[in-house]
């Protein structure tokens, strides 16, 4: 049910969640929670079943993994402007569901959407930080630029890029699969990009054009044309697909 994707660090077969298996901890990003109340405000009407599906995700994900720590590397929320009554409603029963599950701790990782949520977390005993080390290992949304050269570390883990990639079958039909990335950065530090958790989220498709990336430090120091993708499908599991600038020489994406 794990996938390696580097020394103790393994895709969950299937699932947007990274298992630090060295440290017991399940690293998630973008849930985006509130979405639907945050859409709502600008006329369009969503059903609010997100939360529902997310606790089935991580029930799932925990089931397999049995983590004493629990990540959430950015955008734990959605609404930029304010702590909606939803999002924060939304967020208390997303740690009371971790917490029952067993899990001892969670960390959440500032991302640009988490604007208003420090005070419901104080209250709810959950850290919030803007990067968070360990050993080797730096976690950070990927939203914001830093010189990763100015830190002891051998792989950065982001969120922010929800990519996908959009592949052609034979009869030239394309369908788009949610991926998480791995790569090299010119600092020659390993960088992994999260799959994205919120299911409204369509993706990002990955591209070999640099301007195409959200995280300043993909752009700038990211080795793209090697960053390779890794399907998760839950029929499939994982599938590694070759570098971005052999597939294109394969298929348009």
């Amino acid at each position: 049910m794990l996938y390696e994707l580097s020394e103790g660090i393994s895709i969950v077969a299937g699932y947007p969640g990274l298992l630090l298996t060295k440290h017991d901890s399940l690293v998630i990003a973008d849930i985006h929670l509130g979405f639907e109340s945050a859409i709502s405000e600008s006329g369009v009407y969503v059903p609010r079943k997100q939360l529902t599906k997310i606790i089935e995700i991580l029930d799932e994900l925990i089931e397999i993994t049995k983590p004493a720590r629990v990540i959430i590397n950015g955008d734990l929320k959605h609404g930029f402007s304010r702590l909606l009554r939803q999002e924060r409603e939304e967020i208390v029963k997303l740690i009371d569901f971790l917490r029952s599950k067993g899990v001892s701790e969670v960390i959440v990782v500032r991302g640009n959407h988490d604007n208003y949520v420090s005070l419901v977390l104080r209250d709810l005993g959950v850290n919030l930080v803007d990067k968070l080390i360990i050993d080797e290992i730096m976690i950070t949304h990927g939203h914001e630029f830093f010189d990763p050269r100015k830190y002891d570390v051998k792989t950065i883990i982001i969120g922010h890029e929800h990519p996908s990639i959009s592949l052609r079958d034979e009869l030239g039909i394309p369908y788009k699969f949610q991926c998480f990335l791995k790569g090299k950065l010119i600092t020659n530090h390993e960088i992994i990009v999260l799959a994205h958790m919120s299911i409204y989220a369509s993706g990002n498709s990955v591209t070999l054009d640099r301007e195409a990336y959200l995280s300043p430090i993909v752009k700038k120091y990211g080795l793209i044309e090697y960053f390779k993708p890794y399907i998760i499908d839950k029929e499939v599991g994982v599938l590694e697909l070759p570098v971005l600038k052999d597939l294109v020489m394969m298929y348009s994406f």
